[in-house]
């Protein structure tokens, strides 16, 4: 009886299978036939096939519509926000009197611009570089409190006096490189590592061990690029200094150091690898103005090469102790000669130059405009002209000593 119905439920199953076969052979068959009719004359089940593939079609579109919706808010944003920080707030805007070619920015939320008719100015720049007029200067509107700044980034000792014969001053504000300026101003900074936005005003005393605070690439590129010296020294033709500027041993002494030492006269670094491949910079500086570094300084350590003043002035609050060299601490051009010749052959004592590097970066000033356009938004008061006419004259740069040759 059990095995009767097995053998039925078998055959039942069997039947099953073969009108199975069968009606997929069929729909095998009318779906060959329908793929040869025209859209119009599909069946209901090839329709609701396009359908769900259409189906599939409009969620991978709106998928990728989503992404890229995504995508472009993720470029939009940084530009959204710039362009919020770029508009200045209250009205600040800071004129540059004396500016070449006529420009406008936006600095930390302050409109930077030359248009001396462009509205009510709450700061005019006096760049003391460049040739400059008080000329003009009461057809500007101005802020009852604005400032009328003396900016100067080369020595004082070759920019315009700008006190009158009568002791007199339109300046109330000073942005120089002098460190008791109201901002000190420079193409060039010491930031602590990994802090660019402050200016070193301290430094530390050097470490022997430095390369132990610095990681492993960090010492490695370091190391890379000391083994590129093979020369000796470098002299790079500066503008500043000529026979009008030099003090007249000045020559003398570059002449007799030549005796001793050989070194190459160049016109700028960008040449191959730059002057990284030599040992030391001889930097000759003028001016003796206090607190001035040269431009040649920074362009030297930051092509890893060891700066050589010759002239100049104290760096000690400017700059890392022993990462240069000053001429005047050597009796002759002969000795220092030596000196350099004995140091090029000494690796580990050469390298404790730049223990610096563990400590402290060279940051470019990319916003020289930021620190002003902050102190307008203080609550400030003015300084009267006359503090600056004793700002101008108790500061001078003095005559160089005689060098010895």
């Amino acid at each position: 009886m059990f095995s009767n119905r097995m053998s039925q439920a078998k055959s039942e199953n069997g039947e099953q299978i073969e009108a199975n076969n069968s009606q997929g052979d069929i729909e095998d068959s009318i779906d060959s036939d329908l793929a040869l009719l025209p859209p119009p004359h599909r069946s209901i089940g090839t329709r609701l096939q396009l359908r769900r593939l259409s189906s599939k079609r409009r969620l991978i579109l709106k998928w990728l519509i989503c992404v890229s919706a995504i995508f472009l808010l993720l470029l939009l944003v940084p530009r959204h926000q710039m362009i919020r920080e770029g508009q200045p707030i209250g009205g600040s805007r800071i004129l540059l009197w004396n500016v070449a070619n006529p420009k406008h920015s936006y600095q930390c939320h302050c409109l930077v611009t030359s248009d001396r008719g462009g509205g009510i100015i709450d700061a005019i720049i006096f760049d003391a570089d460049r040739p400059y007029s008080l000329q003009g200067l009461n057809n500007v509107r101005r802020t009852p409190n604005f400032l009328s700044v003396f900016a100067a980034k080369k020595p004082l000792s070759l920019v315009k006096n700008s006190v009158s014969t009568h002791a007199q001053s339109k300046f109330n504000f000073t942005m120089t490189y002098r460190l008791d300026s109201d901002l000190i101003w420079s193409d060039h900074y010491f930031s602590l590592r990994h802090k660019s936005y402050k200016r070193v005003n301290k430094f530390e005393e050097p470490n022997e061990d430095f390369m132990i605070n610095m990681s492993v690439v960090e010492a490695s590129k370091l190391s890379l690029k000391l083994e590129l010296k093979h020369k000796l020294a470098v002299y790079m033709m500066d503008n500043l200094v000529n026979d009008s500027t030099l003090p007249p041993q000045t020559p003398n002494y570059l002449q007799e150091l030549r005796l001793h030492m050989d070194f190459s006269v160049i016109h700028d670094c960008h040449e191959r690898i730059g002057c990284i491949s030599y040992n030391f910079m001889l930097i000759v500086e003028p001016s003796y103005c206090p607190d001035y570094v040269h431009p040649q300084f920074y362009l030297a350590l930051a092509n890893y090469v060891v700066p050589v003043l010759i002239g100049g002035t104290n760096l000690s609050q400017l700059a890392p102790p022993n990462s240069y060299i000053n001429a005047d601490q050597f009796h002759t051009p002969k000795d220092l000669a030596a000196h350099l010749i004995w140091l090029s052959t000494q690796p580990d004592l050469y390298e404790q130059y730049f223990w610096w590097h563990s400590k402290y970066q060279i940051q470019l000033n990319r916003q020289p405009y930021c620190h002003l356009c902050r102190r307008l938004r203080e609550n400030r008061e003015v300084n009267p002209a006359t503090e600056f006419v004793y700002w101008w004259t108790q500061y001078k740069c003095p005559v160089p000593s005689n060098f010895s040759v």
